[in-house]
């Protein structure tokens, strides 16, 4: 095995691993009852300062008006909607059940690429389609005893940040510019997603103040920005020097490290149901994946 594959693998089980890390971060977040919107938007500007800086390292522009579009683009589906959703969510489920949703976005990619037609229909695919929505129905149709009454609604909302990140992906993919930088990607539509949340939060009268960084839910915020920053460098990395296809194996480890760490760290105990999703979810992912090696 080459040592470029060796690296490969190193960076998805990293970055999978910080990012189903997350998901129990975002549970820490939301533990005192701030409002999703104001925790929100102190991980959005966290994580785009950390962009800022990063850009002025390499000397290179934190922000060009001729991307704006793409900004927009992925400020609102990549950015906006999931963090606020998955705030939401997070009071009323399970980090491990967060973390199983994220497996659906190979899943909603494939479908997404196949109503535009551009990809062709692949039997094995289509059956981990199936696959991946099967696995939705175990998390949906059961009683999971969740605290919530209206768990299900909540799950289906998990759900959808899977369609939305898998939109932007295929966005990225079909519609921008490939010399663009991926770190300018990230810093413009941070910043863009700031412009948004911000005043929709002074107007609402939402946002929580700076000094709620240093609150055990404020550590979560932080651990959970930096963490989503740090796991979409080490992401990205892996796309440039193994290709894209190889590097969606992430999402394997993305769900298996979410369910497990929600299980150290809040003591998480699943019904049968979600264990039959998480297989499930997993063979829908392998048939689901195109067949691909690291360069």
């Amino acid at each position: 095995m080459s040592k470029t594959l060796y690296l490969s693998y190193a960076l998805i089980i990293i970055a999978g691993a910080i990012w189903g890390g997350v998901f129990s971060l975002v549970l820490l977040a939301a533990s005192e009852g701030a409002h999703p919107l104001g925790i929100s938007v102190w991980q959005v500007i966290i994580t785009a300062l950390l962009f800022v800086v990063y850009r002025v390292l390499v000397k290179k522009p934190i922000f060009r008006r001729v991307n704006l579009d793409h900004y927009t683009v992925l400020a609102i589906v990549g950015i906006s909607f999931p963090s606020l959703s998955y705030y939401y969510a997070a009071s009323h489920l399970t980090a491990g059940i967060l973390s199983i949703s994220i497996s659906a976005i190979p899943l909603f990619s494939y479908i997404i690429m196949l109503v535009l037609k551009v990809e062709r229909v692949v039997i094995k695919r289509v059956f981990g389609i199936v696959f991946g929505l099967i696995a939705i129905l175990f998390l949906v149709i059961p009683d999971q005893g969740l605290s919530s009454e209206d768990a299900n609604l909540w799950i289906l909302l998990a759900v959808s940040c899977a369609f939305s990140y898998a939109t932007e992906g295929v966005y990225i993919e079909h519609q921008v510019n490939p010399k663009i930088d991926v770190s300018e990607l990230l810093c413009g539509s941070n910043i863009v997603a700031i412009m948004m949340m911000v005043p929709v939060g002074l107007w609402l009268g939402v946002t929580e103040p700076v000094t709620w960084l240093i609150t055990p839910a404020g550590y979560g915020v932080v651990g959970a920005a930096i963490g989503t920053g740090l796991a979409y460098a080490l992401y990205f990395y892996a796309i440039k020097i193994a290709g894209a296809v190889f590097t969606s194996q992430c999402a394997y480890i993305i769900t298996i490290s979410g369910v497990f760490l929600g299980i150290i760290f809040y003591g998480e105990e699943h019904s049968i149901w979600i264990w039959i999703a998480v297989v499930v979810s997993l063979i829908g992912l392998t048939l689901v994946k195109p067949v691909g090696n690291a360069h």
